[in-house]
Order: C-alpha cells, then sequence, then structure tokens
C-alpha cells in the first residue's frame, strides 16, 4: 500500500507555508498558485487569534511527501496507509 500525507494536526499549524513552499520547490514552480498544499487563515470564534486549515490535493503522493511533512517545524502532518477511499481534498 502506498503512504498518504495527512493534515492529523491542523491545530498546531502557525500558518507559516514552509510545507507550500516545499511543494512548489519540488515541483519547481515560483509562487503559490497551482500549489498541492493550501493554508487557509481565519479568525476563531470570540477571540482574536487565527486559526488555520489545510487542504491537500491527493495529486501530492507524486512527490516526496516524507520531506513535506519533516518541512513542518509544528509536526501538523504525518504519513498514513492508502485505504484507498477517495474523498477529493483531505483535510
Amino acid at each position: 500500500m502506498t503512504k498518504i500525507l495527512k493534515a492529523t494536526y491542523m491545530e498546531n499549524c502557525i500558518g507559516c507555508e514552509l510545507c507550500v513552499l516545499e511543494t512548489q520547490r519540488q515541483l519547481k514552480k515560483v509562487g503559490l498558485e497551482g500549489a498541492p498544499i493550501r493554508i487557509f487563515r481565519k479568525r476563531k470564534e470570540k477571540s482574536e487569534y487565527l486559526e488555520f486549515g489545510i487542504e491537500i490535493d491527493p495529486r501530492i503522493s507524486s512527490l516526496d511527501i516524507e520531506k513535506v511533512k519533516n518541512i513542518c517545524p509544528r509536526a501538523v502532518f504525518e504519513l498514513v496507509e492508502d485505504n484507498g477511499e477517495t474523498s477529493g481534498f483531505n483535510s
């Protein structure tokens, strides 16, 4: 079975986007357009702090996802076995 990248600990995300930059580096692209990982910022309800949502394009598995996982300073990502489900974007 193949391994997939999953954002298991999104509550740890600080929005640094190093994961996005690593995927773009592997794709040899400049900028954020077409990035396989997208980080969304939003305000927490009744709080001044931000929280972050992460969307992962399933096509990311063609990249070196181990490097993407390891570049995250807050250990947001985990490599899990692919169970064959295809539900579009992981979040």
